[in-house]
């Protein structure tokens, strides 16, 4: 489905409604809202059964990252650091790689080397002090744990320049350029925390959602009597369900009434666990 079609199919369910009148740079705005929203709602259910998972198939991907070492941490904590990708937006799973000797020796007298890979659960801040001396819940290289921070350092450059969705053009002003995603503006980690292991963690795979794609257009887009608009990365049903959330963002904006039962009369697809 294009930008254009579903411009086209927003204004049917504003006539329909007799929304306020539909101006293109409000419809741009808060069509990207729309998705930002739609994606959050779906992320928060992701996995539960096939059709959750199949929503945002399109923005699922995986990433291998070689990690290093953290030389300042406080506790007695080996933590290995990695940067994520530059279109991260949400973690779904997080696999680690990890080097080190066996306790068996071979038959010069060597330890032996040897590789596992295990998955890392997500530590909290709350819990990060009080695991790292129990005994049953301390991490290691056989239950490592991962802990997402973020970069803040004001001299950091931005995420990935060419990937930004925000762009300075000649009059010093801000825009945003379709078919860029909406990356984070400073730089996103992931520790990967061992303990007192002292194995070395040799890769990190992340499986992630990337952040969806900026979408825009003009007055001359709609003009054009081909359309040439952009095509949502998202399956046709999916983009039905952002136009409904963009109508109820459209009357949350003018504070109309109606707001209460348009909601329910478009909730097309059942949630998980609403009767």
């Amino acid at each position: 489905m294009t930008l254009r079609q579903c411009y086209e199919f927003a204004l049917i369910e504003c006539n329909k409604l007799k929304a306020p009148a539909l101006l293109l740079e409000d419809y741009i705005y808060l069509f990207n809202k729309a998705i930002q929203q739609k994606i959050n709602e779906i992320y928060n259910r992701y996995d539960i059964n096939q059709q959750s998972s199949d929503d945002l198939r399109v923005l699922q991907t995986t990433a291998t990252i070689i990690p290093k070492r953290k030389e300042d941490s406080m506790l007695n904590d080996n933590i290995w650091v990695v940067e994520l990708p530059k279109d991260y937006l949400h973690l779904l799973n997080c696999v680690a790689e990890f080097e080190g000797n066996n306790s068996n020796f071979d038959r010069c007298g060597g330890m032996n080397k040897i590789t596992i890979i295990s998955n890392c659960q997500r530590m909290t801040a709350d819990i990060q002090g009080g695991i790292i001396n129990n005994y049953y819940m301390k991490p290691s290289h056989k239950k490592p744990y991962y802990y997402i921070i973020n970069n803040n350092n004001p001299k950091d450059d931005v995420t990935n320049p060419e990937m930004d969705s925000e762009i300075e053009n000649k009059q010093g002003s801000s825009e945003k350029e379709k078919y860029k995603r909406i990356s984070n503006q400073s730089t996103v980690k992931l520790e990967i925390h061992i303990g007192d292991s002292n194995w070395t963690t040799t890769k990190v795979q992340v499986t992630y959602l990337k952040s969806p794609m900026y979408v825009t257009m003009t007055q001359e887009d709609l003009l054009e009597i081909d359309d040439n608009t952009q095509v949502l990365e998202f399956p046709d049903y999916i983009c039905y369900e952002i136009i409904n959330t963009y109508v109820k963002l459209l009357l949350e904006n003018a504070s109309d009434p109606r707001l209460q039962t348009n909601i329910p009369v478009n909730q097309t697809i059942a949630i998980p666990g609403n009767n």
